[in-house]
């Protein structure tokens, strides 16, 4: 399933460049798939800025596989450092007790009266997104715009189970990045690094080079 109006290759027509779009996650370690998103993102959505947003430190994540929030967010500004239109945002960093996709689009929905703005979510991840803390309020507050992963396709069937609006399902079906999907997985780049590899071609040279200065994933 696709969408014919972001699906095309190149700029997103006539409309308006003035949304904001939103790439989240853990970043543990950034790597070229995200990079490839965000360039896509830029290129096809209406949007002015895509704003990279790196998870902070959670409690039962504290283990030798999840950075320091210092080193993920550094590691960001790295590695989406030549890509004009990316803002690397550590506002979940700086946040006090748990951190909720729905409050950081609140802010953001507050900070950016007037604009729409657009939520990438991968294909994988979709069907949880029901699971998430308050998914009414955050459909209410973005468009959801999924990304193909490798397994996991984006179909009517999948739609189907979705306990959404009609209308809501009709909207996230008409926003699919249309890319080659890939299994690309930081578990597994962290496990191949561990192992000795060094030449992971899945992450960009700067943040081959940030891991291999700061010792991590050892």
């Amino acid at each position: 399933m696709r969408s014919d109006d972001i699906a095309a290759e190149g700029p997103s027509g006539d409309r308006p460049r003035n949304g904001l779009a939103v790439l989240g996650g853990s970043f543990n370690p950034p790597h070229t798939t995200h990079r490839r998103l965000a360039a896509a993102a830029l290129s096809r959505l209406p949007i002015e800025r895509l704003l990279v947003i790196p998870a902070g430190d959670h409690p039962h994540k504290r283990d030798r596989d999840m950075a320091p929030a210092r080193d993920r967010l550094a590691m960001c500004r790295l590695a989406f450092a030549d890509l004009p239109g990316v803002v690397v945002d550590d506002r979940e960093l700086r946040r006090h007790g748990p951190s909720f996709t729905v409050d950081t689009l609140a802010e953001l929905a507050a900070e950016n009266p007037g604009r729409t703005l657009f939520f990438l979510i991968g294909s994988d991840n979709l069907p949880l997104l029901p699971t998430w803390r308050d998914p009414e309020r955050l459909l209410a507050s973005c468009q959801v715009v999924t990304y193909p992963r490798l397994g996991h396709p984006i179909d009517a069937a999948v739609l189907a189970k979705l306990p959404v609006t009609e209308p809501q399902r009709a909207a996230i079906a008409a926003h699919v990045l249309d890319l080659p999907a890939d299994a690309v997985a930081a578990s597994d780049l962290r496990a191949r690094w561990r192992a000795g590899e060094r030449d992971l071609p899945e992450l960009p040279p700067s943040v081959r080079s940030y891991l291999a200065e700061r010792g991590l994933y050892r």
